[in-house]
């Protein structure tokens, strides 16, 4: 026996020797690592220090330095994720009030205020009397619309770090916005020293918020001097080409065509350009002119679907439907091929080929399936093309798969009414009701609808009853039970149901019928005209309450 723990206890404590042998090597490696990712970012290696940072947080996934200099790494790249590594370091070091600041900063950049919020007011007030925080404050003041606590927070970051150039820039643009024209002045002077400064993201947004200003005031003559230097920057963006678009316009200057093909010329062949570039022609100038650019281009980009999709939409402008169908004919949009089916059916209308039009339709309709994205795009389309029928039968589909989606009730009571289709409005109310029994305007709708058709299975008097006892002072519900009991050979007690509202209420074209009509019934004949008339003003009547008020189809 003891032999046997001679031997085990050898084992263990060998075992134990070689656990910390190997933690040993591994917290060897793990800082070896960690100086080539410093040595690897030093030198501008980016690829590399992403490999060995990885490799880091393979062995310790907890490491903060290498966390952080991951966050920092992929900062600006849409596809790094930085707000993601942003609170990574957060949650390891919560007390790191630069880690916060940072990722607070983050989130801002991407409209996430519930994080940048979060973040911020997690740092405990000992942390809070420095630049970066009362600058991070200011960015969030302002994505709050609060200008005068973002002013506050920037002069306080100022007097905090007076060589800091975020917060200054921060505060001349707030100031530059200003009623006050001595701040204005002062701002204006602090965005011309930023704009011939040596730091060159700070001389472009000063620029840039110049040319704005310079633009709102009508300055064009400075504004476009501002621009050349601008887009003689490194730094400057395409978006700057876009500015400088707009200030030729407006100045009618006769540079803007040959802006135009040098901005053509930038675009080149990425299609994020090409996109952006495409939709300015489109707004500003008439549809030939960005129509001629985008078939010029290489035949494998202008089947691409977003500059597809451009050019079909410069040729319904131009009504060139014969050109659309063509364009479109032998095309796959993939994914989004629904669409491309939509735009032909719109071809096919425009060449009043209805029974291609409709079978293009259909299979835009098939292909767009139930989801609710797709039939919203859809839905869009057939309002900005006022085909009523097909807008009708999607709402009725996103109704009946999507019944969530509450903004769509309203856009189908305008349809079925404007169609006079009283008895699918009706079926409308009645789906709501059964979803949700508590809906008063529901089951008064479903009670008006019901008593105009006479489908008293639906108990249209218990209804209205109901619905008024529970709202007596709700004067569309009064008048439903009013008429309820007008049906019922009660004028004299649907009298007394009007009597509480003022003339004001009454005389709403939606009200003033059903008044009109129990007016007549208590044999107040001249009053009754009197609102039968204004009844007759309403658009929206339907069908059966226009032979109701003895009104002409």
């Amino acid at each position: 026996m003891k032999k046997l723990f001679v031997i085990g206890l050898a084992s263990t404590l060998a075992l134990l020797v070689g656990y910390v042998a190997f933690m040993s090597y591994s917290r060897s490696k793990e800082a070896g690592l960690m100086r080539m990712s410093r040595q690897f970012v030093a030198h501008g290696q980016f690829n590399e220090a992403r490999l060995s940072l990885s490799e880091v947080l393979r062995l310790d996934k907890r490491n903060v330095e290498a966390t952080r200099l991951m966050a920092d790494m992929v900062a600006g790249d849409p596809r790094g994720n930085e707000l993601q590594w942003r609170q990574r370091v957060v949650d390891l070091d919560p007390n790191s009030t630069e880690d916060r600041v940072a990722l607070a900063m983050v989130a801002l950049g991407v409209h996430n205020l519930s994080i940048a919020t979060n973040a911020l007011n997690q740092i405990p007030a000992s942390g809070q009397n420095t630049a970066q925080y009362q600058n991070a404050i200011g960015v969030l003041d302002i994505a709050l619309h609060e200008p005068l606590a973002a002013e506050a927070a920037f002069s306080a970051a100022t007097r905090l770090d007076p060589a800091s150039e975020a917060p200054r820039m921060n505060l001349a643009v707030i100031r530059l916005h200003s009623t006050n024209q001595v701040s204005v002045a002062e701002a204006v002077q602090q965005l011309n020293a930023f704009a011939v400064g040596t730091n060159a993201s700070y001389r472009c947004r000063a620029m840039r918020e110049l040319i704005a200003d310079d633009f709102v005031h009508s300055k064009m003559r400075s504004a476009l001097a501002l621009s050349r230097k601008l887009l003689a920057e490194p730094d400057s963006s395409f978006s700057d080409r876009l500015l400088q678009l707009d200030l030729l316009q407006r100045a009618s200057d006769p540079g803007l065509s040959p802006a135009l093909v040098s901005a053509e010329a930038a675009a080149g062949k990425n299609v994020d350009l090409i996109n952006s570039l495409a939709q300015w022609e489109i707004g500003h100038l008439p549809a030939d002119r960005p129509l001629d650019w985008l078939t010029r281009l290489p035949r494998s980009l202008q089947t691409n679907q977003p500059v597809a999709m451009l050019s079909a939409e410069c040729r319904m402008a131009l009504h060139d439907w014969s050109g659309l169908q063509q364009s479109l004919q032998a095309q796959n949009w993939q994914i989004v091929d629904f669409m491309r089916h939509a735009l032909l059916a719109k071809a096919f209308y425009g060449e009043q080929l209805t029974d291609s039009m409709n079978d293009e339709w259909a299979k835009a309709v098939q292909g767009a399936g139930v989801g609710l994205r797709n039939l919203t795009v859809l839905l869009q389309l057939t309002m900005e093309w006022k085909w009523t029928a097909e807008q009708t039968d999607l709402l009725s589909s996103i109704l009946k798969h999507h019944p969530e989606a509450k903004w769509a009730v309203p856009l189908m009571m305008k349809n079925l009414e404007a169609g006079g289709r009283t008895r699918e409005l009706m079926n409308l109310f009645e789906q709501q009701v059964e979803q949700d029994p508590n809906d008063l305007q529901a089951k008064n709708n479903l009670a008006m609808t019901a008593l105009l058709l006479n489908e008293t299975e639906l108990k249209p008097f218990d209804l209205s009853s109901q619905v008024y006892g529970m709202e007596p002072t709700n004067i569309s519900y009064a008048s439903t039970y009013a008429f309820s009991l007008y049906e019922q050979n009660r004028p004299a007690d649907a009298l007394k149901v009007f009597a509480p509202f003022d003339v004001k209420s009454l005389s709403d074209t939606g009200v003033a019928g059903y008044y009109g009509l129990v007016l007549r019934a208590n044999g107040h004949e001249k009053m009754a005209r009197e609102y039968l008339a204004r009844a007759a003003t309403n658009p929206n009547l339907l069908p059966e309450e226009r032979k109701l008020f003895g009104l002409t189809p």
